[in-house]
């Protein structure tokens, strides 16, 4: 006897989310969260951006959400919400206030802020170059300077060499593909340039410095018993054409963006073997239009993306798409950063619930992911942005810099604990 059974797809949804429900993420999985210096320390005023500020009348960062002197604080909220790692940043403009001197005060604070993570059993990985630089380097030419590399190399192999008995990754570069585009193309942050030719100066100069800190970074280590992963953070959007007029235009220009924004670099890094992992940064889809050269960004109601508070297209199926294409690398990932701004605090924990449900199925689909970072800890400073982005696990008070754990949070540290995808 044959009984007709009628499956919806809501019911294979929900048949799909339980077999996920039921589905660890692998072991010694990286549950994390990331800040850089510049934006939660505050007093970077050494620094290019500290500069760029006052020049260009943005809001400063000044003293940012105070991290420099709140941190032991800041990682016992981070341990109180289950995490097992952060990711930060040195500010180099800190260590070297010109070009011949380091700071042992400052190495101390760095090492005080690498056992403070330790002490509240946070594995410490480290950023060397999070955007900004120190302001002499700046006035030496920046990055458009082939003779500047020598100065990061010098700053590395010093913070490396001291830190190399407690850490073990490392992350020289973040997003150097964004701090070209904006620093030396559309010229919205520093050096404020607007010039092809010197953005590929620039791009070629932190490629090279990438790839000698790689080996820097691996010789350091070769007399000790620690094998350290080294990697950089790539931005990887996903970029649909725009659904507006000039549809053929607005493809070319989504191909041209995703060739160049995307994964160039990743081919070029991975045949010179010089990755051990791919640092992943995502967000976002983006909608593009057609404009010279790369395009522009689409903002049109036409497109049916939830927008976050800042504009960006949410798009957990994007991020799935991303993880499955990097799989072709072979090599393992760890997301970096993942997070968005909200002003509906109901969004947070409907965006991590379904970006980690497209992890899961990355993962169950043979995508090797060691760990995932939200972006970011603490509310913080966001470039250009000032303080309108709020990323934060933990929110800020900025008057008072009292901090607040958002209740998203305990849903994350929930899955932290348990190493398990939770659908409410």
């Amino acid at each position: 006897m044959f009984v007709n059974i009628k499956i919806s797809l809501r019911d294979l949804r929900l048949c799909w989310i339980k077999v996920l429900m039921n589905i660890q993420f692998p072991d010694s999985f990286l549950w994390g969260a990331a800040i850089s210096s510049y934006q939660c320390e505050g007093g970077n005023f050494n620094s290019d951006w500290c500069s760029w500020e006052k020049k260009q009348g943005l809001e400063e960062a000044l003293s940012a959400c105070d991290h420099y002197r709140l941190f032991n604080n800041d990682f016992e909220l981070a341990k109180k919400i289950n995490l097992n790692s952060i990711r930060f940043s040195i500010e180099w403009s800190r260590i070297c206030p010109d070009q011949t001197t380091f700071l042992d005060e400052e190495i101390e604070h760095y090492l005080k802020v690498i056992d403070s993570l330790i002490k509240n059993n946070l594995k410490p990985v480290v950023t060397l170059h999070h955007f900004t630089n120190p302001l002499w380097f700046a006035d030496k030419g920046g990055w458009s300077d082939s003779k500047n590399i020598d100065y990061f190399i010098i700053y590395l192999r010093k913070m490396v060499g001291i830190l190399k008995n407690k850490v073990d990754i490392w992350l020289v570069f973040n997003e150097p593909l964004v701090y070209i585009y904006n620093g030396y193309i559309r010229g919205i942050w520093p050096p404020g340039e607007k010039s092809i030719k010197l953005a590929v100066k620039a791009l070629n100069n932190i490629i090279k410095a990438y790839i000698i800190g790689y080996q820097e970074i691996k010789s350091i280590y070769k007399d000790t018993q620690v094998i350290p992963k080294i990697s950089l953070t790539k931005h990887v959007r996903v970029f649909s054409p725009c659904d507006e007029e000039k549809a053929v235009l607005n493809s070319f220009s989504a191909f041209v963006r995703d060739k160049c924004f995307n994964f160039w670099l990743l081919d070029y890094l991975n045949k010179k073997k010089c990755l051990d992992f791919i640092g992943l940064n995502f967000y976002c889809k983006e909608y593009t239009k057609f404009k010279f050269l790369f395009g522009s960004e689409c903002k049109s109601g036409l497109h049916k993306e939830r927008q976050n508070n800042l504009g960006w297209y949410v798009s957990p199926k994007a991020f799935y798409d991303v993880l499955i294409k990097l799989k072709k690398y072979k090599l393992p990932i760890i997301v970096m950063e993942n997070g968005t701004s909200e002003s509906d605090e109901n969004y947070y924990g409907n965006y991590l619930r379904e970006h980690l449900n497209s992890l899961l199925r990355a993962i169950n689909d043979g995508v090797n992911v060691l760990g995932y970072f939200w972006w970011s800890l603490l509310d913080n400073f966001e470039w250009e942005q000032g303080r309108k982005g709020k990323f934060g696990l933990i929110e800020v008070d900025y008057n008072t810099m009292k901090r607040k754990i958002r209740l998203f949070a305990y849903t994350y540290g929930k899955i932290c604990s348990q190493n398990r995808l939770i659908i409410k």
